[in-house]
């Protein structure tokens, strides 16, 4: 089984200033991180490898410089997945919702895969829209809000075919 999951790089809060001239945000200083949610995608996506033993996990992310970043890319990787893709372009910087998730879906469709997990939102914007949006583009289900991905179905499944029915 392949399972792809999506992440986001997004500034770090501690390093966010406060322009003190007009009140705006500072992000010139800060470095990026993956975003929480993010993280517990991850998390869940090697957590089905470890108890399916034959599944591979791809982390897939789409955004500007911030991917090129071998701190976080190696910050990934170290989590669990097996491979990693990104596709890096400046449109990407800050785009939106939609642009992101059309992105997803055509490298998602291109790489393959058997289930895609998406974090709940990003903890930049916490839009909450990728993951439908990229179910939406690739015409598959799309569950949002999940925090338990049991695995009773496949053992279902199995159990049948061991037993012949």
């Amino acid at each position: 089984m392949k399972i792809i999951t999506c992440y986001k790089c997004v500034p770090d809060e501690q390093d966010i200033a406060i322009n003190n001239a007009d009140g705006t945000l500072d992000f010139s200083k800060a470095d990026s991180k993956i975003s929480q949610y993010d993280l517990n995608a991850i998390e869940a996506a090697c957590q089905l490898k470890q108890q399916l033993g034959d599944a591979q996990v791809v982390a897939m992310s789409v955004g500007g410089k911030a991917l090129t970043n071998a701190k976080g890319r190696k910050d990934v990787l170290s989590r669990g997945p097996d491979e990693l893709i990104v596709v890096i372009d400046d449109q990407f910087e800050q785009a939106l919702p939609q642009q992101t998730a059309s992105a997803l879906a055509a490298a998602a469709q291109k790489s393959g895969f058997d289930l895609l997990i998406c974090g709940d939102g990003s903890s930049d914007l916490y839009a909450q829209q990728v993951g439908l949006l990229v179910g939406e583009a690739l015409n598959i289900p799309a569950i949002n809000g999940v925090s338990k991905i049991p695995l009773s179905y496949r053992q279902h499944i199995d159990s049948r075919t061991r037993t012949g029915r």
